[in-house]
């Protein structure tokens, strides 16, 4: 994979992206001027180094009639910008899929931007959680929900089918629950994991609470991961500032980048571009302040056997943890 602006500089331009077709023509404007012409579909590519909108037009007749391409690059304090038109009603439909497939696949070898396309309704570069992921995240508006009625009471979901046409749901009681718990945070099991956990693992997990992080992602006690991090530079659990980022996202840019209006396309996936390394550099300042191996491991070991021995549950969790109470809010505003 490409990193930094390397990949801006293979984006198909020029003869290259209509070599042995069609030149391309310098036009001024990458809205499209001609009567009757509506996009068919948009890619958008920002970066620290470039700026790039390849816009598919459709003729009367609805099908590819032409590309418009533009390139936007800063030049020490001068912004240089160049558009260009490529026209493809002659091509066939392979070569036309041919040369928005370079584009395509020019812009996603760049793990350092944030590229859309509205084919497929999606965006990279701005994944859940820690921002280098290339999981490429849904634009997909989801629908509001449902009106409570008189009584207060969301209206039941209509279903035509009876109860035994659904899977068969294992119910697992409190005591049983309860005791596949105290098996799993068992201190010889704890002290395993404490003693391989890295900075790395902590990392993985910042965007979810501190108790699922470790209950679910690093099955150790929730009052041995606080100190784990208070030991180490991490007083806070950082998952509320990335989900204030997340819901930025949500709130504000999803239905801008989504609304078929490429001036507003363009502003929302810059901006989505600046939120991406607003994510990035508090990754970075989260890291940088927590030591590359983590400190007093064998202290709270310790502490947790003195527990173990004494006879007392070593997933002692603490109630002063605010994150969860976020929760109910925050999935009205979360995406698929």
């Amino acid at each position: 994979m490409a990193t930094g602006g390397s990949s801006s500089s293979n984006v198909p331009s020029g003869a290259g992206a209509g070599s042995g077709k069609t030149p391309m023509v310098p036009v001024g404007s990458i809205e499209c001027l001609r009567k009757r012409c509506r996009l068919l579909r948009v890619l958008i590519h920002v970066n620290d180094h470039r700026k790039v909108i390849v816009v598919l037009h459709a003729g009367e007749n609805g099908k590819p009639d032409h590309i418009i391409v533009q390139n936007v690059s800063p030049d020490n304090v001068h912004t240089v910008q160049s558009t260009f038109r490529l026209d493809v009603a002659a091509w066939t439909p392979e070569s036309q899929i041919e040369v928005l497939n370079d584009w395509y696949t020019s812009f996603r070898m760049d793990t350092t931007g944030v590229f859309y396309d509205s084919d497929q309704n999606v965006i990279f570069g701005v994944p859940r959680g820690h921002p280098g992921g290339d999981v490429p995240r849904s634009l997909a508006i989801l629908p509001s929900a449902p009106k409570k009625n008189e009584r207060g009471k969301a209206p039941a979901a209509a279903s035509n089918s009876s109860p035994a046409d659904g899977p068969v749901l294992l119910l697992q009681t409190d005591q049983t629950a309860a005791t596949d718990k105290r098996r799993k945070f068992a201190f010889p099991d704890q002290r395993k994991r404490i003693k391989a956990m890295t900075k790395n693992d902590l990392e993985s997990y910042f965007h979810v609470t501190q108790k699922e992080a470790a209950d679910i992602g690093l099955s150790i006690g929730t009052t041995a991961l606080k100190s784990v991090c208070r030991a180490n530079g991490l007083p806070k659990w950082p998952y509320r500032q990335i989900l204030k980022l997340d819901n930025e996202f949500n709130n504000n840019l999803k239905k801008k980048i989504t609304g078929w209006n490429l001036g507003k396309a363009i502003q929302g996936v810059t901006k989505t571009f600046e939120l991406r390394k607003r994510k990035v550099q508090l990754y970075e300042e989260l890291m940088l302040n927590m030591p590359e191996q983590l400190q007093g491991i064998d202290e709270i070991v310790h502490s947790l056997q003195e527990a173990y021995d004494a006879g007392q549950d070593t997933d002692m969790e603490e109630d002063d943890d605010d994150d969860e109470k976020m929760e109910g809010n925050d999935e009205r505003s979360d995406d698929s």
